[in-house]
């Protein structure tokens, strides 16, 4: 096949704003990027950015990602080009059913088991009764799926920096989050392959000035990557503001949406929990703690830029090739060579115009 020439007048990467390029791409992967216009490339009409990654979404438009690959293909069409397919609270043995059956959509590259290895205290809109301790047995079946990317522990659980130690070893990603660890306790789990915070701010105590507390801890360890969701209910602009402030090089965009993104207000599930969603926000039925979200990567990244003035260069980073290093996806997350061609035509006020994935126009 004849390789695929896009010309931009624009090209924001993690390394920064390159002007006039041609992007080449060749069987879905970008063979060169060079100065200037070559004959017969197709122009993209605005800015170009990598497609985003997102590493922590249930689902969307109606589809349980854990279940139905319809729920990331929601996603591709509003730029999110590589996604994990996030799983709530199960007993294991659910879990492993549904991993064994579960077909991955073109843009997952795997699944992420937010729970069932998390606290009680801080469980948000997991069902308690399917909160565990992890056993290595368990563990070494969900590694065996060879399905698994990244999982959330709460450290401080009984077993739970032995099973750190092991997932890492496995080559699982490994996030603390629904959490109410010690800065002690996150130091521990840092020493045996922790990487990440899921969702800091939520699922967590929130007093981020405290050191000894998780949110206050992860934000001074420069070892951990940081999930945010930017949606302006599960963090105020004020409180994002000064983490971007405190650790810019470290935020990592995520929606945490969850199936019923993009649907209209009404009652839902997440899980087997009820759930009602108004004005755009999803809250359990009984408690009302947030359920996720009904956000977009395109609408968090205008977001980001829009509202909470960050550089584009920055934003970049943040929802593209930073998530795809803490997951160690090397072949996705930037404009370069050597990289699949997944990239997003933006307007200039950040709304997504085109999505291609792998060189093909998608959306």
């Amino acid at each position: 096949m004849a390789p695929m020439k896009y010309f931009a007048s624009q090209v924001i990467t993690s390394a920064g704003v390159l002007k006039d390029r041609t992007i080449t791409v060749q069987n879905g992967t970008i063979t060169e990027v060079s100065y200037g216009q070559s004959e017969g490339s197709v122009p993209l009409e605005g800015i170009v950015i990598p497609g985003f990654v997102d590493i922590h979404c249930h689902g969307g438009g109606g589809f349980d990602s854990s279940v139905d690959p319809r729920g990331p293909e929601f996603h591709l069409k509003h730029g999110t080009t590589t996604i994990m397919a996030s799983f709530v609270s199960e007993p294991i043995t659910s879990i492993l059913e549904k991993l064994e059956k579960l077909s991955f959509a073109r843009n997952v590259v795997g699944v992420h088991l937010e729970g069932p290895y998390i606290s009680h205290a801080h469980c948000g809109a997991h069902k308690p009764e399917y909160l565990t301790t992890p056993a290595i047995d368990d563990l070494e079946k969900i590694v065996a799926t060879k399905k698994v990317r990244h999982i959330t522990i709460a450290p401080e659980i009984d077993g739970a920096i032995e099973a750190i130690s092991y997932l890492a070893s496995n080559g699982v990603t490994v996030a603390i989050g629904h959490s109410a660890a010690s800065a002690e306790v996150v130091e521990q789990a840092v020493a045996n392959g922790a990487k990440l915070v899921t969702h800091l701010y939520n699922g967590m105590k929130k007093d981020y000035a405290d050191k000894n507390l998780l949110s206050g801890a992860a934000l001074n360890n420069n070892s951990l990557g940081l999930e945010v969701i930017l949606d302006g209910v599960h963090i105020p602009f004020n409180v994002i503001k000064d983490f971007i402030g405190a650790a810019n090089s470290r935020l990592i965009g995520i929606t945490d949406a969850a199936p019923f993104a993009g649907l209209n207000d009404g009652e839902y599930k997440l899980g087997e929990l009820p759930v009602a969603v108004v004005d755009g926000v999803a809250r359990l039925k009984d408690g009302g703690a947030l359920a996720g979200s009904t956000l977009t990567m395109d609408v968090a990244f205008a977001t980001a830029v829009n509202d909470l003035g960050m550089n584009p260069v920055d934003a970049v980073a943040m929802f593209c090739s930073r998530p795809a290093a803490y997951v160690d996806e090397t072949g996705v997350g930037d404009i370069a060579v050597g990289k699949q061609a997944n990239f997003l035509v933006m307007d200039d006020s950040w709304n997504l115009e085109q999505v291609y994935f792998a060189g093909e126009l998608v959306s």
